[in-house]
This record gives structure tokens, C-alpha cells and sequence, in this order.
């Protein structure tokens, strides 16, 4: 069975960077219908600390609506580098178990968004990351692109259309990642917009 991405992309009016996942976890691990849903995902908790903003809801419509207004205030564009995948193993959540049948057209977005400056990816490892698919994005489009590879962060830059876009690839939000929760959440603060 072929899965569409169900959030299609959300980006505010103001967005300064672009947060790319790969694809959302399985449906059955989900809190709300929105970006980073599952239990075990600590994205949104680590947003929570960084800008020292309390969430309400932890489940359903209300939480995944007061999650992006956090987003909208700070100027984060959320989507993913997966538009349609199939899940090899039907019931699991993990990137390793994904084929990928298209790619999210992220250019598009950046090109219709030109204040995005940046373009933070959640996640290096493995064959189906939001780091490997996004620069093969690139190259599938003959952009060209330079990356310091190594350890998260990862920093890169490419031009589009004249304008400079950093990238920095970072540790995974993932719940089997958090025993670095400590390092991601230095690391998404050096990045993130509106950081105090």
C-alpha cells in the first residue's frame, strides 16, 4: 500500500527556517494529526524547552493546533522530504523499513517562501534519512551543494536562485534517539529562530 503524506506542509507567513523529517510514524503511534504525532517523539517537548513554552494538550486537535502556533510565532516552516512511501513492514514506524516512491518537492518551497534561510534535517542515518533524501533532492535537480560530512550537526549550504540557504543536520527527534535528548536540544538551539 502506497502512503500519501498526510500534512501536506505548514509554513507561516514569517518563516525564517524549514524543519524537514522524513515521514511520519505509523498512524497507530499518533496523538494528533499533525507534524512529529507519535508518543515516543520528542520534538515537540524539546521545542517546549527551548522556548520555555508550556503546551496544554498533549492529545487530539487542540494540541496539534496551540504546537503550530508556537511555529507560526517563531517563523518554523515544517514538512517532510517523503511525499509518498511504502511501508515494507506494514505495521512499523522505523525510516529503515520505508521505500521511498516520491520525494517531497522541497524546492518548491523554498522558492515560493523566500525569507526561509535555513534548512534544518532531523536525522542522518540510514539510507532513508531527511539528510540522504534532501540531498539527493538537490542533485536529482542539478543544484549544487557542499556538506562538511562527519557527526550532527552536519553543516552544508547551496544557492538557489541566487540566494544562499544553509543546512544543518541534526539529531533525530526520534524516540530510540532519546538517550541524546540533552545534545539535541543544544544543538536545535543554535538553529531555531527566535532563541532567547
Amino acid at each position: 500500500m502506497i502512503e500519501t503524506h498526510p500534512f501536506g506542509n505548514f509554513v507561516p507567513a514569517n518563516a525564517k527556517v524549514l524543519v524537514l523529517g522524513s515521514f511520519p510514524t505509523h498512524n497507530k503511534n499518533w496523538r494528533f494529526n499533525s507534524f512529529y504525532p507519535g508518543r515516543a517523539n520528542f520534538f515537540w517537548r524539546m521545542l517546549s524547552e527551548i522556548y520555555h513554552h508550556k503546551f496544554n494538550h498533549i492529545s487530539g486537535e487542540e494540541a496539534a493546533k496551540e504546537r503550530l502556533e508556537l511555529c507560526a510565532e517563531k517563523g518554523i516552516a515544517i514538512s517532510d522530504t517523503i511525499y509518498k512511501c511504502r511501508r515494507i513492514v506494514a505495521t512499523s514506524s522505523k525510516d529503515s523499513d520505508l521505500e521511498v516512491v516520491e520525494k517531497m518537492n522541497v524546492l518548491k518551497i523554498l522558492r515560493a517562501h523566500r525569507s526561509i534561510h535555513t534548512v534544518i534535517l532531523t536525522g542522518s542515518s540510514g539510507k532513508v534519512s531527511a539528510h540522504k533524501l534532501f540531498f539527493e533532492h538537490l542533485a536529482e535537480h542539478k543544484i549544487l551543494y557542499s556538506i562538511h560530512e562527519g557527526k550532527p550537526p552536519i553543516q552544508g549550504h547551496f544557492i538557489l536562485d541566487g540566494r544562499t540557504i544553509e543546512t544543518h543536520s541534526l539529531y533525530s527527534t526520534s524516540g530510540i534517539n532519546i538517550g541524546r535528548y540533552t545534545e539535541a536540544v543544544e544543538q536545535y538551539k543554535k538553529y531555531l529562530p527566535g532563541v532567547r
